[in-house]
């Protein structure tokens, strides 16, 4: 005899932050938890990653490109995905600015927001060429790595941010382009473009939360923003 099948899976509705797309999903199951939890456990920042897309492409009910989406929009979707799988609410250790002790201080993840303005920037780089810039995807993260200088990682983020060139008479799409070429572009890009670009990076939204609390030890008051998926679990 087959084992019933014990619950019916209820739906919830999101937006994601940089399209406004509204997608449906349904909490994640036992399986793909345990995944979740092998990945946290092992502290890569790849596996984490992948474990997350694995778990938004599963409980997702569109067909949705999760490798074309910014890396906080994925985080932002696996909060609210978690939100309603295992509560909505997260316990977090944070260290008092004072005495450095540290507080057990619950977070209610599912009132998590992401500002998001424009997805899009243009910078005027010469007479003839303008860039449009995009918000990095989640493989651009995936790419970076330990073992990376500061100025390789702040490359691959450059390159993650090209969307299109454009002049006149053409419009070049990045995408289209070898990674050698693009890679040589940005070399010969000046200080001052290369200044351009990184206000763009710099400014990209983030998973964020303020969050007060009185430290248990030594009653001084904190807030502490946390930002990134890593900060809230």
């Amino acid at each position: 005899m087959a084992l019933p099948k014990l619950n019916d899976t209820p739906t919830y509705d999101m937006i994601i932050p940089s399209t406004g797309d509204k997608v449906t999903f349904r909490p994640f199951l036992v399986k793909e938890q345990k995944v979740l939890l092998m990945a946290l456990e092992s502290q890569d920042t790849k596996e984490i990653l992948n474990s997350i897309i694995n778990t938004i492409n599963a409980c997702v009910h569109e067909n949705i490109k999760t490798n074309q989406l910014a890396t906080f929009d994925l985080e932002y979707m696996f909060t609210q995905i978690r939100a309603k799988s295992v509560g909505e609410t997260s316990d977090v250790l944070l260290v008092c600015g004072d005495c450095e002790a540290e507080n057990k201080v619950t977070i209610d993840i599912s009132s998590i927001s992401v500002e998001v303005s424009n997805a899009q920037k243009d910078i005027k780089i010469s007479d003839v060429y303008t860039i449009r810039l995009r918000y990095p995807r989640y493989d651009i993260a995936l790419g970076n790595n330990e073992n990376n200088t500061a100025a390789e990682n702040m490359i691959k983020a450059v390159i993650g941010c090209l969307d299109q060139l454009m002049s006149e008479d053409e419009i070049i799409l990045f995408d289209d382009e070898s990674e050698d070429d693009i890679k040589a572009f940005v070399d010969n890009l000046t200080s001052p473009q290369l200044q351009s670009i990184m206000e763009f990076i710099n400014d990209i939204p983030e998973l964020k939360n303020d969050v007060k609390f009185d430290c248990e030890k030594c009653g001084k008051s904190n807030e502490i923003t946390l930002k990134g998926i890593a900060d809230f679990f």
